[in-house]
Protein backbone atom coordinates (compact mmCIF):
# COMPACT_ATOMS: atom_id res chain seq x y z
CA UNK A 1 0.00 0.00 0.00
CA UNK A 2 1.27 3.24 -0.79
CA UNK A 3 1.98 5.88 1.88
CA UNK A 4 -0.30 8.75 2.55
CA UNK A 5 2.26 10.83 4.19
CA UNK A 6 5.98 10.65 3.98
CA UNK A 7 9.18 12.38 6.05
CA UNK A 8 12.19 11.62 4.14
CA UNK A 9 15.23 13.08 5.68
CA UNK A 10 13.50 15.95 7.69
CA UNK A 11 15.78 18.89 9.44
CA UNK A 12 14.33 21.56 11.76
CA UNK A 13 16.44 24.41 12.88
CA UNK A 14 15.94 27.01 15.57
CA UNK A 15 17.79 30.35 16.26
CA UNK A 16 19.27 30.35 19.69
CA UNK A 17 20.18 34.19 19.11
CA UNK A 18 19.73 37.46 17.15
CA UNK A 19 22.28 38.34 14.71
CA UNK A 20 23.64 40.92 16.52
CA UNK A 21 24.39 39.06 19.68
CA UNK A 22 26.02 36.55 18.05
CA UNK A 23 28.42 38.55 16.14
CA UNK A 24 29.37 40.21 19.21
CA UNK A 25 30.04 36.67 21.32
CA UNK A 26 31.68 35.15 18.33
CA UNK A 27 29.01 32.43 18.06
CA UNK A 28 29.23 30.91 14.79
CA UNK A 29 26.61 28.67 14.81
CA UNK A 30 23.89 30.27 16.66
CA UNK A 31 21.20 27.65 16.36
CA UNK A 32 20.13 24.31 17.40
CA UNK A 33 19.00 21.08 15.32
CA UNK A 34 15.52 19.98 16.88
CA UNK A 35 15.48 17.21 14.23
CA UNK A 36 18.19 15.55 12.36
CA UNK A 37 17.75 13.98 8.98
CA UNK A 38 13.96 12.01 10.44
CA UNK A 39 12.38 9.83 7.71
CA UNK A 40 9.33 7.94 8.45
CA UNK A 41 6.05 7.28 6.24
CA UNK A 42 2.24 6.59 7.37
CA UNK A 43 -0.17 4.38 5.38
CA UNK A 44 -3.83 5.01 5.00
CA UNK A 45 -5.66 3.61 8.09
CA UNK A 46 -2.52 3.11 10.30
CA UNK A 47 -1.44 4.75 13.64
CA UNK A 48 2.32 4.98 13.51
CA UNK A 49 3.16 6.28 17.55
CA UNK A 50 6.44 8.77 17.35
CA UNK A 51 8.10 7.63 21.15
CA UNK A 52 10.97 9.21 22.92
CA UNK A 53 11.79 11.82 25.76
CA UNK A 54 10.43 14.89 26.12
CA UNK A 55 12.57 17.54 23.92
CA UNK A 56 13.47 14.52 21.78
CA UNK A 57 11.87 16.48 19.11
CA UNK A 58 8.05 14.76 18.58
CA UNK A 59 6.09 17.74 18.55
CA UNK A 60 8.45 20.13 16.44
CA UNK A 61 7.96 17.19 13.44
CA UNK A 62 4.21 17.67 13.82
CA UNK A 63 4.00 21.05 13.97
CA UNK A 64 6.05 21.15 10.59
CA UNK A 65 4.14 18.74 8.83
CA UNK A 66 1.13 20.85 9.24
CA UNK A 67 2.79 24.12 8.21
CA UNK A 68 3.52 25.72 11.78
CA UNK A 69 7.18 25.30 11.42
CA UNK A 70 9.14 25.72 8.40
CA UNK A 71 12.05 23.06 7.90
CA UNK A 72 15.52 23.46 7.00
CA UNK A 73 15.56 20.54 4.36
CA UNK A 74 14.07 17.73 3.46
CA UNK A 75 10.51 16.00 2.13
CA UNK A 76 7.16 16.19 3.40
CA UNK A 77 4.75 14.52 0.85
CA UNK A 78 1.31 14.16 1.74
CA UNK A 79 -0.08 11.60 -1.28
CA UNK A 80 1.69 13.16 -4.31
CA UNK A 81 2.45 16.46 -3.30
CA UNK A 82 5.66 17.82 -1.59
CA UNK A 83 4.37 20.25 0.70
CA UNK A 84 7.67 22.21 1.86
CA UNK A 85 8.31 25.22 -0.39
CA UNK A 86 4.26 26.10 -0.47
CA UNK A 87 3.04 28.97 0.58
CA UNK A 88 0.41 28.88 3.07
CA UNK A 89 -2.47 29.59 0.07
CA UNK A 90 -1.10 26.88 -1.44
CA UNK A 91 -0.59 24.51 1.24
CA UNK A 92 -4.40 24.74 2.36
CA UNK A 93 -5.61 21.94 0.11
CA UNK A 94 -3.94 19.56 1.60
CA UNK A 95 -4.24 21.03 5.20
CA UNK A 96 -7.95 20.05 4.93
CA UNK A 97 -6.98 16.78 4.41
CA UNK A 98 -4.96 16.53 7.84
CA UNK A 99 -5.56 18.00 11.09
CA UNK A 100 -3.76 18.07 14.52
CA UNK A 101 -5.05 17.39 18.26
CA UNK A 102 -2.53 20.01 20.23
CA UNK A 103 -1.12 18.72 23.41
CA UNK A 104 -2.99 21.05 25.63
CA UNK A 105 -6.87 20.00 25.21
CA UNK A 106 -8.36 23.48 26.99
CA UNK A 107 -5.63 25.59 25.86
CA UNK A 108 -5.91 25.15 22.41
CA UNK A 109 -9.64 26.17 22.18
CA UNK A 110 -10.33 29.46 21.85
CA UNK A 111 -11.53 31.25 25.18
CA UNK A 112 -13.64 33.67 23.67
CA UNK A 113 -16.09 30.72 21.13
CA UNK A 114 -18.54 28.69 22.48
CA UNK A 115 -18.02 24.73 21.34
CA UNK A 116 -20.33 25.26 18.60
CA UNK A 117 -18.54 28.61 17.08
CA UNK A 118 -15.04 26.22 17.53
CA UNK A 119 -16.38 23.35 15.31
CA UNK A 120 -18.22 25.79 12.78
CA UNK A 121 -14.85 27.32 12.78
CA UNK A 122 -12.97 25.39 10.42
CA UNK A 123 -16.01 25.29 7.67
CA UNK A 124 -14.94 29.23 7.94
CA UNK A 125 -11.17 29.15 7.39
CA UNK A 126 -11.29 26.57 4.49
CA UNK A 127 -14.15 28.33 2.76
CA UNK A 128 -17.06 25.93 3.14
CA UNK A 129 -20.32 27.90 3.11
CA UNK A 130 -23.06 25.21 1.90
CA UNK A 131 -22.89 24.14 6.15
CA UNK A 132 -25.15 25.16 8.66
CA UNK A 133 -22.75 25.77 11.18
CA UNK A 134 -24.94 25.05 14.31
CA UNK A 135 -26.05 21.25 13.00
CA UNK A 136 -22.41 20.11 12.19
CA UNK A 137 -21.52 21.12 15.47
CA UNK A 138 -24.63 18.92 17.24
CA UNK A 139 -23.33 16.14 14.30
CA UNK A 140 -19.77 16.39 15.11
CA UNK A 141 -20.43 16.70 19.24
CA UNK A 142 -22.51 13.40 18.86
CA UNK A 143 -19.84 11.73 16.72
CA UNK A 144 -17.21 12.41 19.95
CA UNK A 145 -20.33 10.73 22.31
CA UNK A 146 -21.10 14.57 24.24
CA UNK A 147 -24.89 16.05 24.55
CA UNK A 148 -25.66 18.98 22.19
CA UNK A 149 -25.90 21.13 24.73
CA UNK A 150 -22.44 21.20 25.22
CA UNK A 151 -22.24 23.51 22.39
CA UNK A 152 -23.44 26.03 24.34
CA UNK A 153 -20.45 25.98 26.62
CA UNK A 154 -16.84 28.10 26.48
CA UNK A 155 -13.54 26.47 27.31
CA UNK A 156 -12.92 27.09 30.76
CA UNK A 157 -16.71 24.67 31.71
CA UNK A 158 -15.65 21.59 30.03
CA UNK A 159 -13.85 18.49 31.99
CA UNK A 160 -10.59 17.45 30.79
CA UNK A 161 -12.71 14.91 29.09
CA UNK A 162 -15.17 16.73 27.49
CA UNK A 163 -12.25 19.36 26.00
CA UNK A 164 -10.35 16.42 24.16
CA UNK A 165 -13.29 15.11 23.06
CA UNK A 166 -14.05 18.68 21.69
CA UNK A 167 -10.78 19.05 20.21
CA UNK A 168 -11.21 14.83 18.83
CA UNK A 169 -14.99 16.42 17.17
CA UNK A 170 -12.68 19.58 15.67
CA UNK A 171 -10.17 17.13 14.18
CA UNK A 172 -13.18 15.23 12.68
CA UNK A 173 -14.61 18.47 11.04
CA UNK A 174 -13.42 18.00 7.21
CA UNK A 175 -13.40 14.47 7.10
CA UNK A 176 -9.39 14.20 7.15
CA UNK A 177 -7.82 11.50 5.55
CA UNK A 178 -5.12 11.92 8.33
CA UNK A 179 -5.11 12.84 12.35
CA UNK A 180 -1.81 14.07 14.22
CA UNK A 181 -2.53 13.73 17.53
CA UNK A 182 0.28 15.13 20.33
CA UNK A 183 -0.19 13.64 23.91
CA UNK A 184 -3.94 12.71 23.64
CA UNK A 185 -3.98 11.60 26.89
CA UNK A 186 -2.12 14.27 28.68
CA UNK A 187 -3.24 15.50 32.04
CA UNK A 188 -6.55 13.50 31.85
CA UNK A 189 -7.14 10.64 34.59
CA UNK A 190 -6.47 6.87 33.73
CA UNK A 191 -10.86 6.27 32.80
CA UNK A 192 -10.90 9.39 30.61
CA UNK A 193 -7.50 8.33 28.66
CA UNK A 194 -9.47 5.00 28.28
CA UNK A 195 -12.24 6.53 27.02
CA UNK A 196 -10.37 8.85 24.58
CA UNK A 197 -7.84 6.27 22.81
CA UNK A 198 -11.14 3.88 22.50
CA UNK A 199 -12.91 6.83 20.83
CA UNK A 200 -9.61 7.46 18.80
CA UNK A 201 -9.45 3.31 17.48
CA UNK A 202 -13.47 3.81 16.86
CA UNK A 203 -13.11 6.74 14.60
CA UNK A 204 -10.48 5.01 13.13
CA UNK A 205 -12.33 1.81 12.03
CA UNK A 206 -15.81 3.86 11.06
CA UNK A 207 -13.61 6.10 8.68
CA UNK A 208 -10.73 4.72 7.94
CA UNK A 209 -8.41 7.68 9.45
CA UNK A 210 -4.51 7.31 9.42
CA UNK A 211 -3.44 8.57 12.90
CA UNK A 212 0.03 9.99 13.86
CA UNK A 213 0.16 9.52 17.48
CA UNK A 214 2.75 11.36 19.81
CA UNK A 215 3.71 9.96 23.30
CA UNK A 216 6.20 9.25 25.19
CA UNK A 217 3.25 6.54 27.09
CA UNK A 218 4.13 3.24 26.23
CA UNK A 219 1.01 1.71 27.27
CA UNK A 220 -1.16 4.00 24.37
CA UNK A 221 1.40 3.27 21.81
CA UNK A 222 0.63 -0.63 22.55
CA UNK A 223 -3.04 -0.10 22.89
CA UNK A 224 -2.98 2.10 19.23
CA UNK A 225 -0.08 1.66 16.90
CA UNK A 226 0.73 -0.44 14.33
CA UNK A 227 3.98 1.01 14.27
CA UNK A 228 6.73 3.03 15.99
CA UNK A 229 9.40 5.39 15.67
CA UNK A 230 11.83 6.16 19.02
CA UNK A 231 13.24 9.15 18.87
CA UNK A 232 16.55 10.17 20.89
CA UNK A 233 18.18 13.98 20.64
CA UNK A 234 15.69 14.71 17.72
CA UNK A 235 16.49 11.48 15.62
CA UNK A 236 14.95 8.12 14.70
CA UNK A 237 17.05 5.31 16.26
CA UNK A 238 14.79 2.09 15.76
CA UNK A 239 11.73 1.85 14.30
CA UNK A 240 9.25 -1.04 13.39
CA UNK A 241 5.81 -2.88 14.43
CA UNK A 242 5.02 -2.13 17.64
CA UNK A 243 4.43 -5.79 18.67
CA UNK A 244 8.06 -6.65 17.02
CA UNK A 245 10.02 -3.70 19.19
CA UNK A 246 7.71 -4.60 22.25
CA UNK A 247 9.56 -8.29 22.07
CA UNK A 248 12.39 -7.58 20.34
CA UNK A 249 13.97 -4.27 20.95
CA UNK A 250 17.89 -4.14 19.28
CA UNK A 251 18.62 -0.56 19.97
CA UNK A 252 19.71 -0.01 23.76
CA UNK A 253 17.65 3.20 24.26
CA UNK A 254 14.35 0.93 23.06
CA UNK A 255 15.19 -1.24 25.48
CA UNK A 256 15.68 1.17 28.51
CA UNK A 257 11.93 3.11 27.45
CA UNK A 258 10.05 -0.09 27.39
CA UNK A 259 11.84 -1.51 30.54
CA UNK A 260 10.83 1.51 32.46
CA UNK A 261 7.20 1.01 31.30
CA UNK A 262 4.59 0.90 34.47
CA UNK A 263 3.29 -2.40 34.44
CA UNK A 264 -0.31 -3.08 36.21
CA UNK A 265 0.72 -6.15 38.33
CA UNK A 266 1.90 -5.64 42.18
CA UNK A 267 3.56 -8.90 41.79
CA UNK A 268 5.28 -8.52 38.69
CA UNK A 269 9.09 -9.05 38.20
CA UNK A 270 10.40 -6.11 37.15
CA UNK A 271 13.76 -5.88 35.30
CA UNK A 272 14.41 -2.10 35.32
CA UNK A 273 17.41 -1.06 33.19
CA UNK A 274 18.71 2.58 34.57
CA UNK A 275 20.34 4.71 31.80
CA UNK A 276 23.34 6.58 33.33
CA UNK A 277 23.58 10.64 33.00
CA UNK A 278 22.05 13.12 31.53
CA UNK A 279 20.36 13.95 27.96
CA UNK A 280 23.22 15.76 26.12
CA UNK A 281 22.45 19.13 25.24
CA UNK A 282 21.27 19.66 21.82
CA UNK A 283 23.88 22.95 21.51
CA UNK A 284 26.72 19.62 22.45
CA UNK A 285 26.08 17.20 20.68
CA UNK A 286 28.05 14.35 20.97
CA UNK A 287 30.13 12.68 18.59
CA UNK A 288 29.56 9.63 17.06
CA UNK A 289 26.60 7.91 18.10
CA UNK A 290 24.37 10.85 20.37
CA UNK A 291 23.61 8.06 22.73
CA UNK A 292 27.22 6.01 23.62
CA UNK A 293 27.43 8.74 26.44
CA UNK A 294 24.38 6.91 28.41
CA UNK A 295 24.85 3.44 26.93
CA UNK A 296 26.28 0.54 28.78
CA UNK A 297 27.09 -1.27 25.55
CA UNK A 298 29.09 1.59 24.11
CA UNK A 299 32.55 0.54 22.16
CA UNK A 300 34.98 2.97 20.94
CA UNK A 301 34.00 2.73 16.98
CA UNK A 302 30.18 4.42 18.83
CA UNK A 303 32.36 7.89 20.24
CA UNK A 304 33.84 8.37 16.77
CA UNK A 305 31.42 7.16 13.80
CA UNK A 306 27.56 7.57 13.97
CA UNK A 307 25.73 3.97 13.12
CA UNK A 308 23.87 3.60 9.41
CA UNK A 309 20.49 2.14 9.52
CA UNK A 310 20.49 -1.34 9.97
CA UNK A 311 17.41 -4.20 8.95
CA UNK A 312 16.13 -6.91 11.71
CA UNK A 313 16.63 -10.14 9.98
CA UNK A 314 13.04 -11.50 11.00
CA UNK A 315 11.14 -8.24 10.21
CA UNK A 316 11.93 -6.43 7.01
CA UNK A 317 10.16 -2.56 8.21
CA UNK A 318 12.19 -2.81 11.55
CA UNK A 319 15.54 -1.33 11.31
CA UNK A 320 17.95 0.39 13.91
CA UNK A 321 20.95 2.54 14.11
CA UNK A 322 23.18 1.18 16.61
CA UNK A 323 26.39 -0.46 16.34
CA UNK A 324 26.06 -2.99 18.70
CA UNK A 325 22.47 -4.11 18.37
CA UNK A 326 20.83 -6.20 21.07
CA UNK A 327 20.52 -9.84 20.51
CA UNK A 328 17.33 -12.01 21.85
CA UNK A 329 18.71 -15.60 21.54
CA UNK A 330 21.39 -17.89 23.32
CA UNK A 331 24.76 -15.94 23.28
CA UNK A 332 26.60 -12.12 22.85
CA UNK A 333 24.21 -9.82 24.62
CA UNK A 334 24.63 -7.61 20.90
CA UNK A 335 25.93 -8.48 17.68
CA UNK A 336 27.82 -6.12 15.20
CA UNK A 337 25.66 -4.39 13.13
CA UNK A 338 25.49 -4.88 9.75
CA UNK A 339 24.19 -1.08 7.44
CA UNK A 340 21.85 -1.65 4.72
CA UNK A 341 22.80 -1.12 1.30
CA UNK A 342 19.54 0.66 0.37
Amino acid sequence: MSALLRVQDLRVRFRTMGPLKALATGTKAPFIDAVCGVSFQIRKGETLALVGESGSGKSTIARTIIGLQPALSGSIRFGAQELIGLTATERMPYLRRMAMMFQDPVGSLSPRLTVQSLLAEPFRIHGVSNRDGGAEAERLLRMVGLPADVGRRYPHQLSGGQARRVGVARALALNPELIIADEPTAGLDVSVQGEVLNLLARLQDELGIAILIITHNLNVVRHMADRMAIMYLGRVVETGSTQHIFDYPRHPYTQALLSANPVPDPDAVLNRIEIKGEVPSMLRRPSGCEFHTRCQYAQEICRGVFPEPSASGDDAEHSFKCHFPLKHESGPRWEKSTALTS
